[in-house]
């Protein structure tokens, strides 16, 4: 029975960061300088990809932020 707590209590955990990494990419991507088409874009990959989406957008934004405002092209 202990054992079944544990996982409960790792999943939870798990679930907790996942939420709360979900809401800080939702608000990040409201407050951007950006046109509302790519706000849409992330704020939707955000809601339909719970923890993957975030963190993609926080790692999109730091290498936009590293070089100088200018997304990559290619």
């Amino acid at each position: 029975m202990e054992e079944k707590d544990t996982k409960m209590n790792y999943w939870m955990f798990i679930s907790l960061v996942a939420a709360a990494v979900a809401v800080y990419g939702m608000i990040d991507v409201l407050r951007a300088r950006t046109s509302n088409n790519k706000k849409m874009l992330w704020f939707a990959i955000i809601v339909l990809l719970p923890l993957i989406g975030p963190l993609s957008y926080l790692f999109r934004k730091r290498s936009i932020v590293e070089t100088g405002g200018e997304e990559a092209k290619g």
